[in-house]
């Protein structure tokens, strides 16, 4: 091991470190911007319900399947070539995306723009670990980093309102072009962080890793979203993808046990705080990222809320998020990361489970303040769990160690939003299926069947007493909904707090500082 003591950062670092928050922040706030944008779009260029799935996930699943390459290529060819290239492109996008004419344009727009993005987070997080090399101010940075992610998340609702009150649904996508431009300006701050590879890049396994995850999520995604509609068509053949998937994943596997210059070092999972930070980081996405959806949708259906009063009222769990990120490191002084993390992972099961039973008995404050508090308590597990991952990993292979928590990251919210959402969505169907609406036109009733937004379409062309009878019966099927997705949620995350708090309870953030390039040491202690 090396024995020399850590280079301490200096102000051109942590100049570096402010750039590199730009490219994750633009990203975060168009996940969440695009949320506020998705009835414009579909006002304007009609698309139908699969092609609005397709511009809401196509980038964050063409982005989770090129990840690892990404991770692969950054060390190749120069991270801050690869991360700036990754932003040019993403600004070419967005731009062509704001003047989209059909859906087919945006979906490939959507798609270009994952591409680039997939460049960002291997990239950033293999910068860091070549700029900060004193643990404690890696730590530090990580947290802004996150912080930054968090705060793009939070950024977007009332930036989307603000946009779409006075321009058009492009104005969404328009504003990554300014942020590309000035990222490209400001290059020269950031290091290079290239190194010698050996060999070529393993064409099969980039084709496997794509292969394999596209195929899980569609597969997964169109059964939920079959059973979520009632659709008469049989679910079976979507199994056929995902049986698919698995075995390119398990062919993936096999042939990076092989290689010298893999995509992804599974030996990487002999390491504890490697394994079970990535799977506590999905299984937290999984029973968390579909929660947000429902509620955002409760606020405006159920409680009566405009777009701009529910993104400002999210702005404050969002901003939560922040701050428990930020605090990560300070809470490691006085505590394990295992009891930061699975503590926090247990405290929001708690808040999560009073928000589930609050739901349709109290207002918007009691509300958003237990989901904030559920905010607060997770907000320590993105940061210590990306700085485990990242520095269980040599530092040449910090990008493809970040390049994995993207890809765990990918598919719990992914997932998140397919399974639980759906399920969520089939406890409305059901809730609704059984209210005894016979006084309503049938068409009407399969629309409002649909989304409770649907319902409150349907609603507004019914008689007075119908149209009341129909909105009853909607939001009491989907206050049912949003405690069914809020209780899976919680059943998550309460064992998955539980299991971190006992594996990892022997590791320490600073006893990791130094991982030798011949073998991957965990950040254990005795």
């Amino acid at each position: 091991m090396n024995t020399q003591a850590p280079r301490r950062a200096t102000w051109r670092d942590w100049t570096a470190l402010a750039v590199m928050t730009l490219p994750l922040l633009m990203a975060a706030t168009d996940m969440s911007v695009l949320f506020m944008a998705l009835p414009a779009i579909a006002a304007d260029l009609s698309p139908g319900s699969t092609q609005m799935l397709w511009v809401l996930h196509a980038g964050e699943f063409v982005g989770v399947s090129l990840a690892l390459t990404m991770g692969w290529l950054g060390r190749r060819v120069g991270r801050r070539r690869l991360l700036m290239g990754g932003v040019a492109v993403y600004g070419l996008a967005s731009l062509v995306a704001a003047f989209a004419p059909t859906p087919e344009v945006l979906i490939a727009m959507r798609a270009l723009m994952g591409t680039a993005a997939a460049t960002m987070s291997p990239s950033i997080f293999g910068l860091l670990r070549v700029v900060f090399t004193d643990a404690r101010q890696f730590s530090v940075a990580v947290a802004v980093v996150m912080s930054s992610f968090s705060g793009g998340m939070a950024l977007g609702p009332p930036l989307g309102g603000v946009l779409l009150a006075h321009f058009s649904w492009g104005a969404v996508f328009l504003i990554n072009v300014p942020v590309a431009a000035l990222l490209l300006l400001a290059t020269p701050l950031l290091p290079a962080g290239r190194e010698r590879v050996e060999g070529s890049m393993d064409l099969p396994s980039v084709a496997l890793s794509m292969g394999a995850i596209i195929a899980v999520v569609f597969g997964l995604q169109e059964i939920a979203d079959r059973s979520a509609s009632g659709s008469d068509g049989a679910v079976w053949p979507y199994l056929l993808p995902v049986v698919a998937g698995l075995v390119l994943g398990a062919l993936f596997v096999r042939r990076q046990l092989r290689l010298p210059e893999p995509l992804m070092d599974m030996r990487l999972f002999a390491t504890p705080a490697f394994t079970v930070s990535l799977g506590a980081l999905l299984l937290m996405l999984l029973g968390y990222g579909a929660a947000d959806m429902l509620l955002v949708q409760y606020l405006q259906t159920a409680l009566g809320l405009s777009p701009a009063e529910t993104g400002a009222l999210m702005v404050v769990p969002a901003l939560a998020s922040i701050v428990g990120g930020l605090g990560a490191p300070l809470l490691t002084r006085w505590m394990r990361p295992s009891a930061a993390m699975g503590g926090g992972l247990l405290v929001a099961s708690v808040a999560g489970g009073a928000l589930a039973l609050m739901v349709g008995q109290v207002g918007v404050a009691a509300l958003i303040s237990a989901a904030t508090v559920m905010a607060l308590a997770l907000g320590p597990l993105f940061t210590l769990g990306v700085n485990l991952i990242v520095v269980s990993a040599p530092v040449s292979r910090a990008g493809s160690a970040a390049a994995m928590s993207d890809v765990a990251g990918g598919l719990g919210g992914a997932l998140s939003m397919a399974l639980l959402g759906s399920m969520a969505a089939v406890v409305y169907r059901r809730g609704l299926d059984g209210a005894g609406l016979d006084g309503i036109p049938g068409p009407g009733l399969e629309a409002a069947g649909e989304s409770v937004g649907g319902a409150v379409g349907v609603a507004e062309g019914l008689p007075a007493d119908q149209s009341r009878q129909l909105l009853d019966a909607a939001f009491g099927a989907f206050t049912t909904a949003v405690q069914t997705g809020y209780g899976l949620g919680v059943a998550l995350l309460a064992p998955t707090g539980l299991a971190v708090l006992w594996l990892l309870r022997r590791t320490r953030l600073d006893a990791s500082e130094d991982v030798p390039e011949d073998r991957e040491k965990a950040p254990e202690v005795a």
